[in-house]
């Protein structure tokens, strides 16, 4: 973990800084934790152009995603390659880290969001961040210095405290799931499923609770959905539910990869990965996210993937089906919603079907939502 151990008077701080926003504080924080290992700081120029080109650090090893540390051309006047500078928080001014500057360059940001995210479309999220971010990156490696604050903090468990948990309840093999939603029956169905194919001992639900793209759902009615299932219907000696502090990049393959990525660092040995799995719209080949785990080797990803297709339920069968099972299975006997109008039925107050999501999930919803709660992202 690169968290120091000492406290720094305001005084020892460096007084150089760049300003961070939330989503930059989470990526410090996820570094310093070890869930992005083996990042150790933000990506230098040469990391940087490795992984776009070859998803791999320059060092060879698997990374799909640039992690950076940016600003704007006023900051970067003041910075000098081997400066120090301390990364203030812009909601409450304090410095979380600081960091050792060991890189400051410049790129063609189109060009690069094109390659990152296969479209350089600003109507993707994921690009239309990329965007907006300031225009000079900076690399380094950084120390933090403070946690940030966060009423989810009690779920945000760090690699070290999961693997120890997987331990001690004898879990030689652990399967993840990643989701940016509440928990519906499909969902339910290859989190089950996953468990038995992969013939794992435990069952990693690891929500994410940084910010989101409009209509999503918030942070807290995700953890309370999954707090209902395992109180109510999962076996709790078969399931540790936590969340993790970073936001939706939208990178569809690229995503898939990290997301398995960092659950190998958080203790995993399967990932199950769903159909669009980190997807947006219609950016991506809805198969995209598996095929791109085929171009490495089992050993060199160290976790394995699961994969899951369309699941539907049958009405034939009364119980759901995965697509690739059954592929002769007459479609006016599968029964979808879209997350659409999931959202549309339960925003007039409505249940929506039992074989969709189960009624007490579905309930709890619907409850929030009259008591004035944020239940979806604007």
């Amino acid at each position: 973990d690169r968290v120091s151990k000492k406290e720094y008077l305001d005084s020892e701080l460096p007084q150089k800084k760049i300003i961070i926003d939330e989503e930059t504080l989470m990526d410090v924080e996820q570094i310093a934790i070890g869930s992005f290992s083996p990042l150790e700081g933000f990506m230098t120029e040469k990391d940087f152009y490795s992984v776009v080109e070859k998803m791999r650090l320059s060092s060879g090893v698997i990374w799909p995603l640039p992690i950076v540390l940016t600003t704007n051309e006023q900051t970067r006047k003041t910075l000098k390659v081997g400066d120090t500078i301390s990364l203030v928080y812009k909601a409450d001014n304090k410095t979380y880290a600081i960091m050792n500057v060991e890189s400051i360059y410049q790129i063609n940001k189109r060009q690069f969001a094109e390659k990152i995210y296969n479209t350089s479309n600003l109507t993707h999220p994921g690009v239309r961040r990329f965007m907006d971010i300031g225009d000079y990156f900076i690399g380094g490696k950084i120390l933090l210095l403070r946690r940030r604050n966060s009423p989810y903090k009690l779920y945000e468990l760090t690699p070290s405290q999961t693997r120890r948990i997987f331990a001690e309840r004898g879990w030689s093999k652990v399967i993840g799931f990643h989701t940016r939603n509440v928990i519906h029956r499909s969902h339910e169905f290859i989190q089950i499923e996953g468990l038995k194919k992969s013939n794992c001992d435990g069952l990693f639900l690891h929500p994410i609770i940084g910010k989101k793209k409009s209509g999503d759902f918030e942070a807290d009615i995700i953890i309370k959905s999954y707090e209902k299932m395992i109180e109510s219907f999962y076996p709790k000696s078969s399931v540790l539910l936590c969340s993790l502090a970073t936001f939706s990049r939208y990178a569809g393959p690229r995503e898939a990869i990290f997301t398995a990525l960092v659950r190998k660092n958080f203790g995993c040995s399967h990932f199950i990965v769903g159909r669009d799995h980190t997807g947006v719209g219609d950016f991506y080949s809805p198969i995209a996210s598996h095929e791109i785990f085929d171009k490495f080797k089992r050993e060199e990803l160290g976790i394995v993937p699961i994969k899951f297709d369309k699941v539907y339920y049958s009405l034939l069968k009364k119980d759901y089906v995965h697509e690739s099972d059954s592929p002769n299975h007459p479609e006016d006997k599968k029964l979808h919603i879209s997350g659409t109008q999931a959202r549309d039925i339960l925003k007039k107050g409505k249940l929506l079907p039992e074989w969709f999501m189960r009624k007490e999930i579905s309930s709890l919803i619907i409850e929030s939502i009259k008591k004035g709660k944020k239940v979806f992202v604007d």
